[in-house]
């Protein structure tokens, strides 16, 4: 086989358990590189649910889960705030069993003769690889350095020493990463880029204010030193919608057919009680979480397995949080968002560039305070968003469904097999 052709025979990928925004992109990733190669075996490697891989199991005799510790929580006691301090304890927590888990993971991955690592996005999984010398594609908009660092201000002094700490290991850790595919939305990686931390210096009057270069320090990979590591900017990777038509979505939901002409709020958060009464022309379908509360009339609960770009594609506004998962589909929808602000957690201020500055999605997105959002002052945003003349280029950025995104890291990985061999 020429090295052109080659294709690793097992890729094991390691997914953060935080929200379903990195769940839902690499299985939209995993589904490509199974449908383009027929003998390619994948392992993920994940703390998430395993009912959110199910599909992807359920696709393929090829794919399986193992599901162990390999990344830090991020704890939420609500979808819009972070408890830092147990969040912090969690980082701490990892750090001390870091080494144990990372000798573990390198032994499993030469046991089961893995040939590629990819990471969205635990740093842990970088440090596996390089120890095993196999390669690592980290494949994320963002890295929890960041994230963890951008906590430094917010807890006591006595803290702040070990965290910075830990933050230095997840910083090397993915220093050993050989190749970032950079999704749109991205904040500099310490562990690729020559910047400054903590986090929380990047933001200035609520936007992110930060300008690093593009040239990959250290230069050279680790475990190949032959390897020039690389930062590839990549497409919106994202789940498409399916080819059914809006009445057959309305249907699915079960909404009542007298209200499918009716306009469509996707609400991705769980509603404050009691919810705000709708206007007479709008319905809310309330998606990923289940109320315990009686809702009014026209709030319909979305089942469970509901294709969230499906109802993207019919509704006329959705509010949500800003994740990467939310924020991909609104873009491919060119659904209108307004965003409860999540100012604890810095990936937001990456997707909020995205947002205002998306090709085709200007002045689509409005911020509402989550006091705001709390007392139910909804509607004269959601009305006034969704009748907004668009502006701007009408031909959106463009999106993924994984295929590009497995040709660049199937390309990066003959690279390395190339400079492995010299």
């Amino acid at each position: 086989m020429s090295l052109e052709s080659a294709v690793p025979s097992h890729i094991a990928y390691y997914i953060s358990s935080h929200g379903y925004g990195h769940a839902t992109r690499a299985i939209q990733l995993c589904h490509a590189f199974l449908q383009a190669h027929d003998a390619l075996r994948i392992t993920v490697v994940s703390q998430a649910s395993s009912h959110i891989f199910l599909p992807l199991l359920n696709s393929s005799t090829r794919v399986s889960l193992r599901p162990v510790h390999v990344d830090s929580a991020v704890v939420q006691p609500t979808p819009y705030r972070v408890d830092v301090d147990a969040t912090v304890d969690n980082l701490l927590r990892l750090h001390a069993e870091q080494d144990d888990i990372a000798a573990r993971e390198s032994d499993w991955l030469q046991t089961h003769r893995v040939d590629l690592v990819l990471s969205d996005a635990p740093y842990i999984a970088s440090i596996a690889a390089s120890k095993a010398r196999c390669m690592n594609i980290l494949i994320t908009n963002f890295s929890f350095a960041e994230v963890f660092s951008y906590f430094h201000d917010m807890v006591e002094p006595p803290i702040q020493s070990g965290l910075k700490e830990a933050v230095d290991a997840v910083v090397g850790g993915y220093s050993l990463a050989d190749v970032w595919l950079r999704l749109p939305g991205s904040l500099p990686n310490p562990g690729f880029l020559s910047i400054e931390l903590p986090s929380s210096n990047w933001i200035a009057n609520e936007e992110l204010r930060v300008k690093v270069g593009d040239k990959p320090e250290p230069e050279r990979s680790t475990t190949n030193p032959r390897f020039v590591r690389r930062i590839i900017d990549t497409p919106l990777i994202t789940r498409p919608s399916t080819t059914l038509s809006r009445v057959e979505v309305i249907k699915s939901l079960g909404i009542p057919t007298q209200l499918s002409n009716h306009r469509i709020l996707l609400l991705l958060l769980p509603p404050p009680s009691p919810p705000p009464q709708i206007p007479s022309d709008w319905i809310c379908l309330v998606a990923g979480s289940t109320p315990t509360d009686l809702l009014p009339d026209r709030y319909f609960v979305a089942p469970s397995d509901a294709h969230i770009p499906d109802v993207m594609k019919i509704a006329s506004c959705v509010m949500a949080k800003l994740g990467y998962g939310t924020v991909s589909e609104v873009l491919a929808a060119d659904v209108p968002i307004v965003y409860i602000p999540r100012r604890q957690f810095i990936e937001e201020y990456g997707l909020r560039e995205l947002v205002d500055t998306w090709r085709g999605y200007e002045g689509r997105a409005e911020r509402m305070e989550i006091s705001d959002f709390e007392k139910g002052y909804w509607w004269w945003v959601i009305t006034e968003l969704a009748d907004r003349t668009k502006t701007g280029d009408q031909d959106a950025g463009p999106t993924d469904d994984g295929d590009m995104l497995r040709r660049l890291a199937l390309d990066q990985w003959r690279v390395w097999q190339g400079s492995s061999t010299l």
